[in-house]
């Protein structure tokens, strides 16, 4: 079941409880009114409910016409009123007050800080202050003797039973926030009765309040998220129980959820991890029939925590709100709803349209920036006239209605729910590919032994952007690096898996419980806690190895057995590690060294014993697992970068799959058959019988064909042969693609390559520059001397000789099980069509993209195909 919260619908279930719709027409007067009408029918019902004090409705609204009072009598005062104040009744009845008043309340939670609640005092210009005998002390250093200082017990204990005279009109200003601005300033969000209202009306009829309900409030009551908790609650006959989560107040939770009976409970995902990891002392908590989550991102493993946590018959609830706008979307899930994919937002509310931006602010179809248009947005920002007309612009089209961007970024599905994809903000480009943190914290989060997760990234200099990870381990002892990375690598892309990570008893948190990125610290140079005890270099070699890759990976220091891609080194590092090596040692080192030895120690053994130890054709791209082994044949020449690309894939589809994979360099002249009988000679002789499992990778897999051929001609069988993108070799697709091979090996690629660099530059830090420039000119230098440039003509014809005696050959029909993998441009050119003749069990599979992005940027949809077929394959 998904509930769809527009006008009255509420969840499922409502029937049986005392649910009285809000009414639409009930946003067209002021706070006070509703809340005296609520006072009338529920005088004598709990109304605060805490460790900070109770009382009931008659109770609240008597102290708050005391407060009204006293601010009446005051000459001359119609501007914002500071609650300087905790939550409990005191503070309610301040804000209800000021309300009666005819006046507006800014919230003042004592725990922001002196700096910060002077920075806002000042701003507010303010006649007045109401507060506590426990935030006097605060309150009279704010007013430093120039305003009053008034102390709500004593006004409210002078309150009085009947009502004030109406003030006001649903028009008026009802509070001020203050929030963070984009430059750290505070900046006032001004809300109206009415959207107050419209905001409680919508919260009501989706959420299903009533009066029987018992409401947490867990958030300071200066943050948007307490509104819908307090009024929520005072405008409907709830009762709102407050609950300081300082201290120890996370631990003790449990038990106050428990003791009060909550049936309604509201945090951000954190905080609710945090209570679920802190259960098991025998708590009831039955009586939630709501968890109610926002203000972070919120993941299929909360979800998953709370059908193991919370009772059968209680409902799940995710919102997207904002400040300016209050309720933008909610999504409710019973225990036997399928989780939507990525965080959701769920569906349209009342009177609250939102449609999703491009980058240059025009409607985008399925995918955007998260923008939302409506007649109750926020009456603007505090004394931020410019501020106030670029954050709410006039709707296009729509007379009498604003838009406001919320910064986040959404995809709508189909069914018309919208889908979190993560901050505006918070996005990072790594090595030109977007990343979002949110998904890579999502996929930490599912890793056995990671509690809760924050991924950022970092500026590493001339490395460009790297992602750092900071992790809050479960259990002891937590999960290793190496855990982690191989745990990463099957769920992500490889520019996606974390360079560093920086393990942390807790994350940092702002007063409203979310993650403070700010505060995360910054990853030092030491060496980071591997699975493998550091060894120090034995020798010569071994140091200079070491060295090597401590500076590729800006370390203080590498063991003898660090192994090279635990330590953060990614396909990109590797080749630069691979470049200032083959300066040492010559160019006997290549990256398929390095993948077959990624340890200082076993790299230098490599260097040490010369062009003998030169390998044979098969190379172990991904180690242990306990699943039949996959033999894969790259495309190209099944060196440098076409292994790594064969790493990407195997590492994507998952670590229990053991990937071997075929380097024929240097290029072999041998024809088709005598090239697949060699390559099986060599597969026999480390898997002496099938079954066997065969993927090639463009060309590759006209190899791979040849290969399940003569495997059955001696008797072994193939259970799964799967080609990637391999095209079809007739005359014309083979001078097609040959030409297209040329293009792209002739030249290094050099306009691509130097797009690269020049964003890379603009990106980083000026005084970085230089150096970088300096490093890639001397790259660049050794690669177009002479020697090199001929070296890379020749290794360009001979890549190109390879494709062409493949494209050559005439594949023999084969009628065994084949998975085909095609893109978006294979498509065009007829691959599928092509090899139907040949491959009569072929199972199609499309992906995006061309014959380079298939692999690259959807190489998470390749693995998915893979990792289906081979599930399958016994």
């Amino acid at each position: 079941m998904v509930g769809v919260s527009s006008g009255g619908n509420a969840p499922a279930g409502l029937q049986q409880r005392r649910f009285e719709p809000f009414e639409r027409s009930e946003i067209e007067q002021t706070i006070v009114r509703r809340f005296e009408k609520i006072v009338r029918a529920h005088g004598s019902r709990p109304a605060v409910d805490g460790p900070a004090g109770r009382c009931t409705y008659a109770e609240l609204n008597s102290a708050a016409n005391g407060v009204a009072r006293a601010l009446t009598e005051r000459p001359g005062g119609r501007g914002p009123v500071p609650l300087l104040l905790e939550s409990g009744p005191s503070l309610f009845a301040a804000m209800l007050g000021t309300l009666k008043a005819g006046r507006f309340y800014v919230p003042l939670d004592p725990a922001l800080g002196p700096a910060r609640l002077s920075t806002i005092f000042a701003a507010l210009e303010a006649d007045v202050i109401l507060t506590d005998r426990a935030s006097l002390a605060d309150a009279a250093r704010l007013s430093a003797d120039r305003v009053p200082v008034l102390r709500v017990e004593e006004l409210a204990a002078q309150g009085l039973a009947s009502d004030p005279p109406p003030a006001g009109s649903p028009d008026d200003f009802a509070y001020v926030l203050f929030t963070s601005g984009s430059t750290g300033a505070p900046k006032g969000v001004i809300q109206s009765h009415r959207n107050l209202l419209h905001n409680v009306l919508k919260l009501t009829n989706g959420a299903g309040i009533t009066p029987d309900d018992r409401i947490t409030l867990l958030s300071s009551p200066s943050f948007g998220a307490s509104v819908s908790d307090i009024f929520g609650a005072l405008l409907n006959g709830a009762a709102v129980c407050p609950f300081s989560l300082r201290g120890d107040g996370l631990h003790r939770l449990p038990s106050f959820l428990a003791e009060e009976g909550i049936t309604v409970y509201h945090s951000v995902p954190s905080v609710f991890r945090t209570l679920v990891a802190s259960l098991g002392r025998g708590e009831d908590l039955s009586k939630i029939r709501m968890v109610k989550l926002g203000g972070e991102p919120v993941r299929s493993t909360d979800f998953d925590l709370f059908r193991r946590h919370f009772s059968e018959t209680s409902l799940f609830h995710v919102g997207l709100g904002a400040t300016e706008v209050h309720v933008i979307r909610q999504w409710f899930a019973d225990r036997d709803t399928p989780w939507p994919g990525a965080s959701p937002l769920g569906y349209a509310v009342d009177g609250t349209e939102v449609v999703l931006l491009d980058g240059h602010g025009r409607p985008a179809a399925g995918e955007g920036e998260i923008a939302v248009v409506g007649r109750t947005l926020a009456v603007g920002y505090w004394k931020d006239p410019q501020g106030t007309a670029a954050a709410f612009p006039a709707a296009p089209g729509q007379p009498g209605t604003r838009m406001f961007r919320t910064g986040d970024y959404g995809r709508l599905l189909p069914d018309g729910c919208l889908l979190h994809l993560g901050r505006v903000d918070f996005r990072i480009k790594v090595r030109g590919n977007r990343v979002e943190p949110a998904e890579v914290e999502a996929a930490l989060a599912e890793v056995d032994g990671v509690r809760e997760a924050a991924v950022a990234g970092r500026d590493d200099g001339a490395g460009g952007t790297k992602l750092v990870a900071y992790v809050v381990a479960g259990r002891a002892p937590g999960p290793g690096i190496g855990e982690l990375r191989r745990a990463l690598a099957t769920r992500l892309p490889d520019f996606m898996v974390p360079a560093s990570f920086v393990f942390l008893g807790a994350l940092p948190r702002t007063a409203n419980g979310k993650v403070d990125r700010n505060a995360l610290p910054a990853p030092d140079s030491e060496r980071p806690a591997l699975e493998t005890e550091y060894v120090a270099p034995r020798n010569e070699t071994e140091e200079a190895v070491a060295r090597v890759f401590a500076e590729v990976l800006n370390l203080d220091c590498v063991g003898a057995n660090d192994d090279f891609f635990d330590l953060g080194g990614s396909s990109l590092l590797a080749a630069a590690a691979v470049t200032t090596l083959a300066d040492l040692f010559g160019d006997g080192i290549r990256i398929v060294d390095l993948l077959e030895a990624p340890t200082p120690a076993a790299l230098a053994a490599r260097a040490l014993a010369g062009p003998s130890a030169a390998l044979g054709t098969l190379v172990s791209l991904q180690r242990g697992g306990d699943r039949r082994p996959v033999f894969l044949v790259p495309g190209g020449a099944g060196e440098g970068p076409d292994l790594l690309v064969s790493v990407r894939i195997a590492r994507r589809v998952g670590a229990e799959f053991p990937f071997f994979g075929f380097r024929s360099d240097p290029a072999p002249d041998l024809p088709v058959e005598d090239l697949a009988e060699r390559y099986v000679r060599e597969m026999r002789a480390l898997e002496p019988n099938g079954p066997y499992i065969l993927i090639g990778e463009c060309v590759g897999g006209i190899l791979a064909l040849a290969m399940a051929r003569r495997l059955c001609e001696e008797g072994q069988r193939v259970a799964l042969l799967v080609l990637l993108d391999t095209p079809y070799p007739s005359w014309r697709r083979r001078l097609r693609i040959l030409r297209r091979l040329l293009a792209a090996l002739s030249g290094y690629d050099v306009f691509r390559r130097l797009g690269h660099h020049l964003s890379i530059l603009g990106s980083i830090d000026p005084a970085l520059r230089r150096a970088y420039f300096a490093e890639k000119a001397r790259v660049a230098a050794r690669a177009f001397s002479p020697a090199r440039r001929l070296e890379g003509h020749e290794e360009a014809q001979e890549k190109a000789a390879y494709s062409r005696m493949l494209l050559s050959s005439r594949p023999a029909p084969w009628d065994g099980r084949v998975g085909l993998v095609v893109s978006e441009q294979g498509t065009r050119d007829g691959i599928a069509a092509g090899w139907s003749r040949l491959l009569p069990q072929a199972e199609v599979v499309s992906v995006p993209g061309n014959h380079t992005s298939y692999k690259r940027e959807h190489v998470d949809r390749v693995a998915e195909a893979l990792r289906h077929w081979l599930e399958e394959t016994p």
